[in-house]
C-alpha cells in the first residue's frame, strides 16, 4: 500500500474518491456488533495524468497506466471503466466493488467527458 502512495505522490491527481469499506454479510455474520467498531480500511478511486489505481479494503485491486486521458470511456450502466494501456490493448476494470454513488458517478462522469456532461445538464 506505501509503494502505491510512494508512486503516484508526484503525479497530478485527475480524479480521487474515498470511501469507507463496507462490511460484507459473512465478516458481520462472524464477528456480530464487533465488526461495527472495528476498522475495515478504505476504498479508494484514483485517476492522475498518467495512471489509474483503484484499492478495496486498501489492497490494490488494479494498477495500471493508459495511453492517453482521451482513451478513457466509463459505461455508466455497468460501472465498467476501459482505457488503452501502454501497449494500446484495451483494459477494463469493473467499479462495482467499489459501489460508486450517483453523486461519484456523476462526478466520473463529467472529470473524463465535461462537455458531454455539460451538454446533457444544458438540454434538461
Amino acid at each position: 500500500m506505501k509503494t502505491v502512495w510512494s508512486i503516484i505522490k508526484n503525479e497530478n491527481r485527475l480524479l480521487s474518491l474515498k470511501k469507507k469499506s463496507e462490511i460484507s454479510f459473512f465478516e458481520y455474520h462472524i464477528l456480530g456488533l464487533l465488526s461495527f467498531f472495528t476498522s475495515k480500511g478504505h476504498d479508494y478511486f484514483i485517476i492522475t495524468d498518467r495512471r489509474i489505481v483503484y484499492l478495496i479494503k486498501d489492497k490494490l485491486i488494479k494498477h495500471g497506466e493508459y495511453q492517453s486521458f482521451e482513451s478513457i470511456q466509463f459505461n455508466s450502466n455497468n460501472n465498467n471503466l476501459s482505457f488503452k494501456n501502454l501497449k494500446g490493448q484495451t483494459e477494463i476494470i469493473n467499479l462495482n466493488k467499489f459501489r460508486p454513488s450517483y453523486e461519484e458517478i456523476q462526478i466520473i462522469k463529467q472529470k473524463l467527458h465535461p462537455s458531454t456532461t455539460a451538454s446533457k445538464t444544458l438540454k434538461s
